[in-house]
C-alpha cells in the first residue's frame, strides 16, 4: 500500500524552506538526495488498464530500473492511497518491452491478467523530472518529502509541467505522518493535488 500527499508547488525552494524548517530539520535522517527520473507507461491497443484505474510503469531512476504496479487508488483532499507493487529489473531490454509475465508470482499478476489477459503492451505515456527528498523521523512515523519538477508528455503529444510536492509514510503510525502533513501545509499554504502524474498525462 502506498499512502502519500500531492500538492502544488509554483515556487520550488519551498522544498528547502520545509529543509530548512528548525522542526523538520531535527528529524531529517539523512541529507537530501537528488535522483534523475525516466518513466514510461505501458497499457494494451485498447488502453485495459486505464480503463480499470491501473498505472504500469518502468521507471529508471537514476542507474536503477523498477518496474511498478498501481492499482485500487483512493484519493481525498490530497491523500493518495493505492495498493503498489515494485520489483528491480534492471534489464534495459525489458524496459523497451515489457509484460506481464514479471510479476506471476504476485497479486499484481492476477490484477493485470484479469484486466488485459496476454495482450501485447505498448507505450503509452513518458515524462522525465528530478527528484529531491529527505526522510524524516518524527520518533513516531518515517516519511520522505520530496520535490519533483520536470516535464510529463502529454498523450496529445504537447509538453505538461511537473511541480509538486509530496510527502510519503513509509512507516509507523499513520495520524502521526498526517499530522506532519498537515503542519507543513498549512505552514506553507499548499494547494492540494487529487490527480497523479499519469492522470494528468489525460486531462
Amino acid at each position: 500500500m502506498e499512502t502519500e500527499f500531492k500538492y502544488n508547488v509554483s515556487d520550488p525552494s519551498i522544498f528547502d524552506s520545509i529543509v530548512r524548517n528548525a522542526e523538520i530539520n531535527k528529524m531529517g535522517i539523512d541529507a537530501v538526495e537528488t535522483i534523475n527520473m525516466h518513466a514510461v507507461y505501458f497499457d494494451t491497443e485498447s488502453m485495459d488498464f486505464r480503463k480499470r484505474g491501473i498505472a504500469y510503469r518502468i521507471r529508471q531512476e537514476d542507474d536503477r530500473i523498477t518496474a511498478t504496479i498501481k492499482w485500487d487508488v483512493t484519493v481525498e483532499d490530497g491523500l493518495h492511497k493505492r495498493e503498489e507493487f515494485n520489483l528491480v529489473v534492471n534489464d534495459e531490454r525489458f524496459a523497451e518491452a515489457p509484460d506481464i509475465g514479471l510479476f506471476i508470482s504476485s497479486e499484481a499478476y492476477d490484477v493485470l491478467y484479469e484486466a488485459a489477459g496476454d495482450k501485447k503492451l505498448r507505450r503509452t505515456i513518458c515524462m522525465d523530472y528530478v527528484r529531491k527528498q529527505i526522510k524524516v523521523d518524527t520518533g513516531r512515523s518515517i516519511s520522505c518529502i520530496s520535490l519533483d519538477r520536470g516535464t510529463i508528455c502529454h498523450a496529445d503529444g504537447h509538453p505538461v509541467p511537473i511541480s509538486e510536492l509530496e510527502i510519503e509514510w513509509y512507516y509507523g503510525n499513520e495520524d502521526d505522518f498526517i499530522k506532519l502533513a498537515s503542519f507543513i501545509q498549512n505552514k506553507y499554504s499548499l494547494e492540494t493535488e487529487d490527480r497523479s502524474k499519469l492522470q494528468r498525462a489525460y486531462v
